[in-house]
């Protein structure tokens, strides 16, 4: 007769200090992500990063410095660099260790859902696989930061439904309205909790229930408020109210359409949706192994009974918890483009039930042996696992910062705009301007000089419902630049083309020669310094 799980002695695989085992999964995700501190900026993370700096210098976001990103992503690097040196090292480095504050929300959560053992292995699977390469998890974008707090609204809302608390549901809008400010799609919170709250509608069918629903409902929204509400009083005391609400509806929506107009947008996602899996592909198996045993366990309706019952805490959880990955995927696919740093929002909902997926899978091997693995989704499971580890083991084990860039964005382009930003920051003082066109503000971080233009990357200008082309040369006018950095054409451009002309000269330097064989660029210099 074969073992089961039962009949096994009760001796366990792992020690069984919870807190050893927690420090580990936290130990072995710092020294994974120490592999990407190396690794330089790409324009997105040069934004945020050059905004938190500009901050700390006077500037105002949205008025002096274009951006569609919402605040919180400027505010906390400005926060940092009143700690630390403005540098991409330093940057990198408290990435890591707030990472590791989602990975300990992601045992929360798991913890509360299913239990300890189940937490552990959740937040070891969120370790490993937040930093894929393939997602540039080792990066620092917006979603890096977004995921702590978008994480602990999740564990508020297990615990509103567990207690029927409304400070959890306060504080669900809260950590919500704080995801929102690094990413505004972590706004998809609302519509899984508006879900949730139609679902408990429909099953009690009365309208004590509506009510009561409604009023938790207007919890959560005065959390959202409350998160919003300095960030409001900042722009309104700093005249930049109204350019805030630009930046944040009108040009993200406009993102949006442009994002959804053609079909090109699903061949894009079926691209990097081969990208992902090829790495993350052992993460999803085990998420579904996870909701198949909830399904089983908790969520499998009775065939004899045809009445409504009432769910236990737990059923209404799961319910939450199978669905949190759908919504997850929505905020991937609002803007219709498909990035591979876009994925790391689902990781967190994906670690949790694969938590308690691999929980499930390690008993069956228990009762099993390596007989688990004739099995269907045993053999999936040996396969993805192979597949996971000849896919990542390059980056950690061969590649280096710069390699590793290359690979991820197939161009040496980041690499060279870090030389630049170098090369800028030693023949400047720190009151020089350097104007860089281009969609590249990480030359400008680098250099830790001002840009004398509030845009910061030049892209769809002709879009904007003003002359951008203007507002450029009048701002290159008050404040001429030291440098200028061309990284794209200006042929469509005369009037920048005009007074490059007139007022530089092309800079010479050997070292920027052999930059010039990876990456086409020219660097001007003001004739009078």
């Amino acid at each position: 007769m074969k073992p089961t799980a039962d009949s096994l002695p009760d001796h366990r695989w792992w020690i069984p200090s919870t807190t050893t085992l927690l420090a580990a999964a936290i130990g072995l995700t710092f020294i994974l992500r120490m592999k990407f501190w190396g690794q330089p900026f790409e324009m997105d993370e040069g934004a945020h990063a050059y905004m938190g700096w500009g901050i700390l210098q006077g500037l105002v976001p949205y008025k002096e410095m274009y951006n569609g990103k919402p605040p919180g992503i400027f505010l906390i690097h400005s926060l940092l660099f009143l700690v630390v040196e403005p540098t991409a090292l330093n940057i990198k480095i408290f990435a890591t260790i707030y990472t590791l504050g989602t990975l300990v929300a992601v045992f929360l959560v798991t913890k509360e859902l299913a239990d300890k053992r189940a937490g552990l292995l959740a937040a070891l699977l969120f370790g490993i696989f937040s930093t894929g390469p393939n997602i540039q998890g080792g990066g620092v974008n917006s979603e890096v930061f977004m995921l702590l707090p978008y994480t602990l609204a999740t564990y508020s809302l297990l615990k509103a439904v567990k207690t029927g608390s409304r400070k959890s549901y306060l504080f669900f809008g809260l950590w919500t309205g704080l995801a929102c400010s690094f990413k505004q799609v972590a706004g998809v919170n609302v519509f899984w909790f508006g879900g949730y709250v139609l679902l408990q509608m429909w099953r009690a069918r009365d309208w004590s229930t509506i009510a009561h629903s409604f009023k938790n409902g207007l919890w959560v929204v005065a959390g959202m408020l409350i998160s919003w509400l300095p960030f409001f009083f900042y722009f309104l005391l700093s005249g930049a109210l109204r350019d805030f609400y630009f930046w944040q509806t009108t040009a993200s929506f406009r993102y949006i359409v442009e994002g959804h107009r053609g079909m090109s947008n699903f061949t894009i996602f079926w691209r990097q949706m081969k990208i992902v899996l090829s790495e993350n592909g052992l993460l999803w198996l085990t998420a579904i192994v996870g909701i198949v045993w909830a399904w089983k366990h908790y969520l499998k309706p009775e065939a004899k009974d045809s009445e409504i019952k009432e769910w236990s805490w737990q059923q209404t959880a799961w319910v939450l918890m199978a669905t949190w990955p759908l919504f997850s995927f929505l905020g991937v696919a609002v803007g219709g483009r498909f990035f591979a740093h876009y994925f790391i929002q689902i990781i967190p909902s994906l670690a949790i039930l694969g938590g308690v997926g691999l929980a499930k899978i390690i008993d069956e091997l228990r009762a099993r042996r390596m007989g688990y693995f004739r099995r269907p989704e045993g053999f999936l499971i040996a396969v993805a696992l192979l597949l996971f580890i000849r896919t990542d083991a390059p980056y950690y084990l061969t590649y280096n910062g710069i390699q590793i860039s290359l690979k991820q964005y197939e161009t040496p382009l980041f690499s060279v705009t870090r030389s630049i930003g170098k090369h800028l920051c030693e023949r400047t003082e720190p009151d020089d301007f350097i104007y860089v066109w281009a969609v590249n503000p990480e030359i400008n971080f680098y250099a830790l000089r001002k840009t004398p233009s509030p845009y910061l990357m030049h892209v769809s200008l002709d879009k904007l419902p003003w002359d951008a082309y203007e507002e450029i040369m009048q701002s290159l006018h008050r404040a001429s630049p030291k440098y200028i950095v061309e990284m794209q054409g200006t042929s469509g451009f005369p009037a920048l083309q005009e007074y490059i002309r007139e007022n530089y000269t092309p800079e010479t330097d050997p070292d920027l020669d052999r930059l010039k064989q990876l990456v086409p660029f020219q660097i001007f210099r003001r004739k009078d310094t």
